[in-house]
């Protein structure tokens, strides 16, 4: 073998050592030095980590008679508690106050049996429109629990 890792190949009755030979091995040498190498890059051989994520099993069980009822039967406390707050909301969306107007009364009424009374509008209608937004934020709260 020579330094190379390539076997030396010598006609039967010669040593190796002449010209011919030393050409031809050179030749050889050359002729592998040339070839270029077969590799793969590790980049290529990789599969990345995301490629090989397997989605999880989502086993649904069947409900019961019994649960289907109680599902449905809270179902119709939901809708029915949405048409009041509905209700209520269209009730406020009447209501008129005018600028200078003090036709208007606010009238409210504590556990104790205190009362507070005002007739200022710019209040009345600071407090109507937190009510509008405060039923509007719990109708959608409702309707977001509104599944099948």
């Amino acid at each position: 073998m020579s330094k190379n890792g390539t076997s030396q190949i010598a006609k039967p009755g010669s040593n190796g050592n002449s010209k011919l030979d030393k050409a031809a091995e050179k030749a050889v040498e050359n002729l592998v030095a040339s070839i270029p190498a077969v590799e793969k890059k590790v980049e290529e051989a990789i599969i990345p980590a995301e490629a090989v994520v397997e989605k999880p099993i989502i086993v649904i069980r069947e409900l019961t008679l019994q649960e289907k009822i109680n599902k449905i039967e809270n179902l119709q406390l939901i809708v029915e508690k949405r048409e009041r707050l509905v209700g209520t909301r269209s009730e406020l969306e009447k209501f008129q106050t005018s600028s200078n107007d003090f036709n208007c009364t606010l009238r409210l009424n504590d556990s104790d049996g205190n009362v507070f009374t005002t007739s200022f509008t710019p209040g009345v209608k600071k407090v109507v429109e937190f009510l509008k937004t405060s039923f509007d934020s719990s109708i959608g709260s409702i309707e977001d629990q509104i599944k099948f």
